[in-house]
């Protein structure tokens, strides 16, 4: 190596070979990948096996154990409630479910969420990042809709009076009215409509059960990575901004 270098055949550069290397290397540089992931981790149960896994391809998140840190049912459908579990846990999937009948007692579970990378603290402002992503669940498998219009207001609201909001019209339960289940969604302005031309993400059980893009939840959980006592945890404070001034 070094001079003899000059005298020796250069390997052509393959643009599309020194993008995927740099995607591996800086997953979340980039918007979320359609692909899901065939990883398992042994300490998965059946709704991260079958569910979230899945969708974590390319993420910080993709073969990292889970664990539930909230619990709406339990801990309380509050935003303190919220705060007190997932401030400072770093990259989070949330997971609402709705439950409806079609035909009479045929029972019908439907799945929607997101995923934060940058997760919650508390600390006012908006958590930018382009790797976030909206899902929902169809007929045989999960549609992920990608970030749309760079990074920006990703999570646009981190604030302890306040919920979970992906955009400011993403996906939305924000506990601040009457019924703290309620979750709202409009597509296309900061996350994609996806193949579907969906408007809502709950455009797949009718637009949701209260119409117009909302409806009540049945369930919400939020899962976190598990990390050892004293492993650093990714974004767990304060992160740099520059989108809601």
């Amino acid at each position: 190596m070094g001079w003899l270098d000059n005298f020796l055949p250069k390997q052509p550069y393959d643009e599309e070979e020194s993008s995927k290397k740099r995607q591996e290397q800086y997953p979340e540089q980039y918007p979320a990948t359609y692909e899901l992931s065939t990883i398992t981790v042994e300490s998965d149960d059946a709704i991260v096996q079958t569910i979230l896994r899945p969708l974590l391809l390319g993420t910080q998140l993709q073969s990292r154990a889970l664990k539930p840190v909230y619990d709406a049912d339990i801990h309380g459908w509050n935003a303190q409630s919220f705060h007190d579990k997932v401030d400072g846990c770093g990259a989070s999937i949330v997971l609402g479910t709705v439950v409806t009948l079609k035909g009479g007692d045929d029972v019908k579970t439907y799945y929607v969420g997101g995923y934060n990378p940058k997760g919650w603290a508390s600390y006012g402002g908006a958590r930018p990042s382009v790797a976030a992503f909206l899902f929902y669940s169809s007929s045989s498998s999960y549609q992920k809709l990608q970030k749309v219009g760079g990074g920006g207001l990703a999570i646009s609201k981190d604030d302890p009076n306040y919920g979970i909001s992906f955009g400011p019209d993403g996906l939305v339960i924000s506990f601040v009215q009457e019924n703290k289940r309620l979750a709202t969604s409009k597509l296309g302005t900061y996350y994609e409509r996806g193949p579907d031309h969906f408007s809502s993400l709950f455009d797949a059980i009718g637009g949701g059960s209260k119409g117009g893009g909302v409806v009540e939840l049945d369930g919400l959980k939020v899962y976190t990575g598990v990390y050892e006592n004293g492993e650093d945890i990714p974004y767990s404070g304060a992160v740099l901004d520059m989108t809601s001034g």
